[in-house]
């Protein structure tokens, strides 16, 4: 009987496995759109934005979130990224923070892209980098390229030599130590240089950035972090938006 007893036990075991699901296959981009669509088109999104139904809405965002994402799409992330729309549409109330998410892939939503470089890598911007492995492009001081890294924060004072090393806020690396942000007016030739609070205008000037309801042109310049467009040539810093059918944010939403 004991005999009979293993060998039908391992047969069960042998069968139980061939019947395990396969690995599903990482989404691709469209999948993911689709699922981004279906997160956004909220109850409240279809009701405010006055969409036709729920499918109509799904449609347009879908077509909307092909077009922002990138093709370097890569799975490792998303569901970070999928939570966090629907946090941000759940009721049709954004903060500059989610506007980021939303309308230029801001965090969680920035680490979709696997970029062609790897660490250690020479790049640009971050989207050089291979974002889902956490990487980043860690420029240094008034420099235009960096390297691909995980970066760590040293505080004021300390040593950042090191590739992967930027300094905390109100504070840059100069490419060997963390030094004080320079003031407004002072001469600059990146954002980093200039703190939290200013930014690196046209003229090579740190500058405050502009207050909400400033008219303005990139996001860098608002304090908010955001510079929406509400038509062909008005656009301004704001800190909120909360969709209507007049909104321009609508527009991919019904």
């Amino acid at each position: 009987m004991g005999k009979y007893f293993w060998i039908v036990s391992a047969l069960g075991l042998v069968f139980g496995c061939a019947a395990e699901d396969p690995e599903p296959a990482p989404r691709t981009r469209e999948d993911f759109c689709r699922q981004w669509a279906s997160a956004a088109c909220s109850t409240e999104v279809v009701s405010v934005c006055q969409a036709t139904d729920a499918a109509s809405c799904r449609l347009s965002q879908q077509s909307f979130c092909v077009s922002l994402v990138p093709s370097g799409f890569a799975d490792d992330q998303a569901d970070a990224c999928l939570d966090a729309v629907g946090d941000a549409y759940a009721d049709a109330d954004l903060t500059a923070a989610e506007l980021l998410t939303v309308m230029r892939l801001g965090p969680p939503c920035d680490k979709l892209v696997r970029g062609p470089k790897t660490r250690g890598q020479l790049c640009d911007e971050d989207s050089d980098c291979d974002a889902p492995a956490g990487l980043e492009c860690v420029i240094k001081g008034s420099g235009t390229n960096g390297t691909c890294e995980k970066p760590t924060i040293k505080m004021p004072g300390l040593s950042c030599a090191a590739a992967q090393e930027i300094c905390t806020d109100g504070f840059y690396c100069n490419g060997s130590n963390c030094i004080e942000a320079k003031s407004e007016g002072e001469l600059c030739s990146t954002d980093q240089e200039c703190g939290g609070d200013a930014y690196c205008n046209p003229d090579g000037e740190c500058e405050e950035r502009l207050a909400v309801g400033s008219a303005c042109v990139i996001d860098n310049e608002c304090a908010s972090g955001v510079c929406f467009r509400f038509g062909a040539e008005d656009s301004s810093c704001l800190d909120r938006l909360r969709l209507s059918p007049s909104e321009p944010a609508c527009e991919n939403l019904r």
